[in-house]
């Protein structure tokens, strides 16, 4: 099973890949509004072809946008599940620190964040 992992944001999406046990950043994507962020999502499911797509869900106002991406996906026929996303972000920012990376790489790379949310199903559904 191939698995496509989103990490969305309001300007920016970042996606990762897996399909086995590994999850591993693919990129991040930009997106000026709702209708362009799914059109891209839908091409990158093709692209990669994904069989399910699991996306990180936060709390509050982006919470409830993410759940609207997650239910237009799905009427386009893709399976998607909602996940965690809790310190997903803290967690890719720590991680390119201790990589050394340098800070204006660590603001663009959201796909880090998405391998981490993917990662975290992926542990915990084996």
């Amino acid at each position: 099973m191939r698995y496509l992992g989103v990490d969305l944001g309001l300007k920016k999406i970042g996606l990762a890949i897996s399909e086995g046990e590994m999850a591993t950043p693919l990129k991040t994507i930009i997106d000026n509004n709702f209708e362009e962020a799914i059109s891209k999502i839908v091409s990158i499911i093709e692209d990669e072809i994904a069989d399910l797509i699991i996306i990180g869900n936060p709390e509050g106002e982006m919470g409830r946008a993410v759940v609207k991406v997650a239910d237009r996906l799905k009427s386009e026929g893709f399976e998607v599940l909602l996940a965690d996303e809790t310190l997903s972000t803290q967690r890719s920012q720590a991680l390119m620190i201790a990589m050394g990376l340098k800070k204006s790489r660590r603001r663009d790379d959201n796909s880090i964040a998405a391998a981490i949310i993917l990662q975290r199903y992926l542990d915990e559904n084996k």
